[in-house]
């Protein structure tokens, strides 16, 4: 897939402002290990920035602005921000204006966009753009009903467990690195939705209504997602998988997209796979993702 001259101009931009804004503050090192990881993430410094946040020994002023974390997480540029707020114009304008998602999204001073370029009444960071139009395609497609139970496996520094809250009254439980469901629960808590969150230590057997995974479990080895599978997938009553297995499943050892696909339907899941479904944007097309649901 091709992108226009004008997307390749208006993603070189930001790359040449982030680099200019980004902070690029000293981080502890993480303890090393012979094993090998379990996940893409697991080794990089964004652990360890975590783990920062998630003591209380750095807050939260730059957290998003930080390369560690625009490496991992505040990946989003201004084309799929710009498709992004198109979306929420169609699905539910009226959040592109709402306190509390301004607030979320001012959290953690992350590169916000200018309105003009993005399309949206107010600047935002591309990402929470990503963050709250897919709370609301959850919410209209019937993945998610009001005040529904969420498993979410990769839960970044909060943001999508966030814009469920608020959009579905959802309660995430967190999935993910100790340090880092401890620091997506702070974010949480600093903006006033500790009730809508758990850690996975505190979960109990009940199933949920739904499990998602915003691209982390594709960047996970074979062996933890049949870990993660049988513990809290199979017992979900929907699932929605955002896959960029075809760019990570190789280096990490992880299942591709067509053995995921088998997989789940081995396992009695009405899963479907999707490359062209509505809520992707213009980077997932040209990166080969794909979604997985049921």
């Amino acid at each position: 897939m091709k992108r226009s001259l004008i997307d390749r101009i208006h993603d070189r931009a930001w790359r040449e402002v982030g680099k200019l804004l980004s902070s690029r503050h000293k981080i502890s090192a993480a303890a090393k290990t012979n094993q090998a990881p379990v996940s893409v993430s697991e080794g990089m410094p964004w652990a360890s920035l975590c783990s920062e946040y998630a003591e209380g020994t750095r807050d939260s002023t730059g957290f998003r602005r930080h390369s560690a974390v625009r490496d991992v997480v505040e990946t989003v540029g201004p084309v799929d921000g710009r498709f992004y707020a198109q979306k929420i114009r169609e699905w539910g304008p009226e959040w592109l204006t709402n306190e509390a998602v301004i607030e979320i999204d001012r959290w953690g001073n992350p590169i916000r966009w200018p309105k003009w370029l993005l399309g949206a009444p107010n600047s935002f960071s591309p990402t929470t753009l990503r963050y709250l139009a897919t709370a609301l395609w959850l919410k209209r497609t019937g993945h998610l009903g009001p005040q529904s139970s969420i498993l979410e496996i990769g839960v970044g520094f909060g943001g999508l467990a966030a814009m469920n809250a608020l959009v579905s009254g959802a309660v995430t439980t967190l999935v993910d690195l100790p340090q880092v469901e401890a620091a997506a629960a702070r974010m949480l808590a600093e903006n006033g939705l500790a009730a809508q969150c758990q850690h996975s230590r505190t979960l109990r057997d009940s199933p949920m209504d739904l499990v998602i995974s915003n691209y982390a479990f594709s960047e996970l080895n074979a062996a933890t997602q049949t870990r993660y599978f049988d513990k809290y997938i199979k017992h979900a009553a929907h699932g929605v998988i955002i896959s960029n297995a075809g760019f990570f499943a190789e280096s990490i050892q992880g299942r591709c997209d067509r053995e995921l696909d088998a997989w789940f339907r081995a396992e009695g899941l009405s899963a479907k796979i999707e490359s062209a479904n509505e809520l992707l944007g213009p980077s997932d097309h040209f990166y080969g993702v794909t979604i997985i649901h049921w």
